[in-house]
């Protein structure tokens, strides 16, 4: 079973906590100030003592912080005014994108779900009654092999999800909490996925670029030693058309574009098996501040009929 993961610093999503603690680490790691009291004994004057060298110039102030907006950014949108039509404006209690530092979450109108944990993944719905939910039969977590889940849980309406879950023998873990995310207040279309997207930083062996019509339709291609040369195809379209909703379901199929065996694909290539999943617009920081914006990239989660997993986050390229 192959799990490729296109990682590094960026986050594919952006919590509203997050962007909370963040702030706050911003502002304590400015440079320290200069300490008081004390300060060298007075002394005689001697002949033979040579005169104290002229004090150092005082050095110039840093630069202020640039908090501009960087150019193609936009503002993060806000859970507590959300874009009109967005999930967080008028989708249900449950459904939307969730998070935590290592953990991403999708989870549909129609109850679908999908998360992608440190180890493992896992496919399969919830049953939401209220504000509670339970793993219906058709949930599986994927790691060496699928394994049947079981686990409940409560939502926090549009803030968090959380729970227990269990699979194989093992004991319950905590499911959660993942956080709402702020994407969710970004309403989108069709149109919003169309152009170029991609990642090429190869520095983690996963390197995607694709490029996408007003249908939905992409095509690209892959590089890099964990997942090889690949020409890739697909679709990705709006869970819910005709909505604003930041909730997209994607389908890819790869083929061996390899000039040579080293560079082989190791995507699965198989027709019949193409990798689905979810996808959504995510927002990356553009800087330091809220206020440099963010960017835009396309993040997905994807597995094949026989668990094999992808996920990666692809930029908006100009």
């Amino acid at each position: 079973m192959k799990t490729k993961s296109l990682g590094g610093c960026p986050r594919p999503f952006w919590i509203v906590a997050v962007v909370l603690a963040a702030g706050a680490g911003v502002t304590a790691c400015g440079g320290g100030g200069g300490g008081g009291g004390g300060g060298m004994p007075l002394l005689p004057l001697l002949p033979s003592t040579p005169p104290a060298p002229a004090p150092s110039p005082a050095p110039a102030p840093a630069p202020a912080a640039n908090r501009d907006p960087v150019p193609g950014s936009e503002p993060l949108p806000s859970l507590s005014a959300p874009q009109p039509g967005s999930t967080a404006a008028v989708g249900n209690d449950s459904e939307g994108i969730y998070g935590s530092l290592l953990n991403l979450g999708f989870v549909g109108a129609d109850g679908g779900v999908a998360a992608k944990f440190v180890v493992g993944t896992l496919w399969g719905s919830i049953k939401v009654t209220g504000l509670d939910w339970t793993f219906n039969p058709d949930t599986l977590h994927y790691f060496i092999d699928a394994s049947p889940v079981t686990g409940s849980g409560t939502f926090v309406p549009k803030k968090t999800m959380k729970g227990t879950y269990a699979y194989g023998s093992r004991a319950p873990s905590d499911f959660g909490p993942l956080g709402y995310a702020a994407e969710n207040a970004l309403a989108v279309s069709q149109e919003s996925v169309i152009g170029k997207w991609a990642n090429t930083d190869t520095s983690f062996g996963i390197s995607i670029t694709i490029e996408v019509d007003d249908k939905g339709v992409f095509t690209g291609q892959t590089a890099g030693s964990q997942i090889g040369t690949c020409s890739i195809s697909g679709t990705i379209t709006q869970a819910q058309s005709g909505t604003a909703k930041n909730m997209y379901g994607l389908v890819l199929n790869a083929a061996h574009a390899a000039a040579e065996a080293k560079d082989v694909c190791k995507l699965n290539a198989n027709p019949n098996f193409p990798y689905k999943g979810f996808a959504a617009i995510g927002l990356a920081p553009a800087g330091f501040f809220d206020s440099n914006g963010f960017f835009r990239n396309i993040m997905f989660l994807v597995r094949t009929s026989d668990g094999a997993t992808l996920s990666a986050g692809l930029r908006k390229q100009p």
